[in-house]
């Protein structure tokens, strides 16, 4: 008997019940199925620029590719991922944010001026050097600016070119990264040299750069100097009291001026003759007497009377040699000014007895011993103000953290598949309650689905009943009544509930008209 038939016996109730039945689990399989064949998606490409980005997604568009956008992320499922990759680099996606010589493609040596050709040389040329400098670790982004002065046909001197370098890193690139940037730039550029080049971080400061030495380098020294003296200082103390029972702060002041002094010193006792120059001399004077009439008459007696006068001199000179110091002393940026120590004691570790009568004598003698302990480790002078703080507290206590273990091979495994686990066995029990649970009682209904709605409502009844049908006694009759005689003849008590389920539908139906 067929299916149709099977359904046409069927009341118009039960058959709009079965096709609601077949069209809600239609829809729930089709849902499992799409959620548990749809492939995973893997990451593509992520952080690119918003220009590049929408090349990407229009070429994926292009391919037939799904993809989903997650932040500045593209993902696209992982079966097809490697070939779309091919298939973007293949057109030259994505293309580079920072363009380099491919700029100079584009030149046309027709229409295009010296000055014109320089630019946008030297643009190219800062582009390759910010991709080189963007590979690495650490730089997020970057960019080069080349100072080179064009020189004049008619100039004798080649300008001092320069360059600077500014980039933006998630922690502050070391001296020997700094350093090798330099060097990178400067040899790309002809004529400049790696002091010149300065680079550059808005959120570290300068990382290298003619000045770099007289006031970055200073700061960056006393605090690693400080930090070594903190652990120095700890593992002393971590001897004694143990770890977590002791905590460190060591502050240096550093100079950050040069500083060039010059002494010259002689030394008078080492004094030696070194020349001795004497000189005599004898000198005469002649001069007259008193201012008379007689002095002014010619040769006589008024021409007498003058005087005669003679002096000596004598004169030494001497010449000594002395000891001669010279000292000249330059005090670079970092010298170390000033320490500051201060450091904190559980006063638990120190298993003093708080009631005893001499608890304090005894703590202050143990911070008297600490004291000397931390000074002569940290080589502190009183002359340079360096200054110590021990101090003896009760820590307090730290909560205990309790750490998560790593998840194991099978947590990973369910954590990856469990969902997809879950929807094929919730399909599968879809499944055999689809075909167990409706289609198969449909297929029941088949010998009673040639009658009339009394004799379909019999076969129901039958199959209700838990009855079996007897093959061969249908086939040897095609006449339902026959069929009806011989299955009631044989099957009496089954008959007789089956009549009794039959009276009392009735009289409920009776009861509620």
């Amino acid at each position: 008997m067929g299916f149709i038939d099977n359904l046409r016996a069927l009341g118009l109730q039960r058959q709009i019940m079965l096709g609601a039945a077949v069209l809600g689990m239609l829809a729930a399989m089709t849902f499992l199925v799409r959620g548990t064949l749809q492939p995973s998606m893997s990451l593509l490409y992520s952080g690119l620029d918003p220009v590049r980005a929408g090349e990407v997604i229009n070429e994926l568009e292009s391919l037939d590719v799904a993809y989903e956008i997650r932040g500045e992320a593209i993902f696209i499922p992982a079966n097809v991922r490697d070939k779309t990759r091919f298939a973007l680099a293949r057109d030259g996606l994505p293309r580079q944010s920072v363009q380099g010589y491919e700029l100079l493609d584009s030149v046309n040596g027709f229409s295009v001026t010296s000055e014109m050709y320089n630019a946008a040389y030297w643009r190219a040329k800062e582009g390759e050097l910010t991709r080189t400098i963007l590979t690495t670790p650490g730089v997020e982004s970057a960019r080069v600016h080349i100072g080179a002065n064009l020189r004049s046909g008619f100039s004798r001197s080649q300008p001092t070119p320069t360059a600077s370098v500014t980039l933006s890193s998630a922690r502050r690139l070391n001296g020997v990264q700094a350093e090798a940037i330099q060097y990178l730039v400067a040899l790309a550029v002809s004529g400049l040299n790696p002091e010149d080049v300065v680079v550059i971080d808005p959120r570290h400061g300068i990382l290298a750069g003619p000045t770099v030495g007289d006031v970055e380098a200073p700061g960056i020294v006393a605090e690693d100097q400080a930090a070594a003296l903190e652990q120095k200082i700890k593992r002393l103390l971590f001897a004694r009291l143990g770890d977590g029972n002791a905590e460190v702060s060591v502050n240096m002041d550093v100079s950050r001026e040069r500083t060039v002094i010059s002494d010259v010193r002689f030394d008078p006792e080492s004094r030696v003759v070194r020349s001795r120059t004497t000189n005599d001399s004898n000198e005469t004077n002649q001069g007259g007497g008193n201012l008379t009439v007689a002095s002014n008459l010619p040769q006589g007696d008024g021409a007498g009377g003058q005087n005669e006068s003679t002096s000596k001199s004598s004169t030494e000179s001497v010449a000594y040699e002395l000891n001669e110091t010279r000292t000249q002393t330059e005090r670079l940026p970092g010298q170390i000014e000033r320490v500051s120590v201060a450091v904190l004691l559980n006063q638990e570790a120190l298993g003093i007895d708080l009631t005893a009568a001499d608890a304090a004598t005894q703590i202050e003698q143990v911070r008297q011993n600490f004291e000397a302990l931390v000074r002569n480790a940290a080589g502190l002078e009183a002359d340079r103000g360096d200054t110590l703080t021990v101090e003896l507290m009760p820590f307090q206590a730290l909560p205990e953290v309790e750490l998560t273990p790593a998840p194991s091979m099978i947590e990973r495994m369910l954590e990856q598949h469990l969902w997809s686990a879950v929807q094929a066995i919730f399909l599968g029990i879809i499944v055999l309650a689809l075909g167990f649970g409706v289609m198969r009682p449909v297929f029941a209904q088949g010998p009673a689905a040639t009658g009339d709605e009394g004799e379909a409502g019999e076969g129901e009844a039958a199959t209700e009943g838990n009855t079996s049908v007897d093959g061969d006694l249908f086939e040897q009759s095609n006449d339902p009544i026959d069929y009806l005689k011989d299955y009631t003849s044989e099957n009496q008590e089954q008959t007789a509930a089956l009549l009794q389920d039959w009276l009392k539908e009735d009289r409920k139906i009776a009861a509620n008209e």
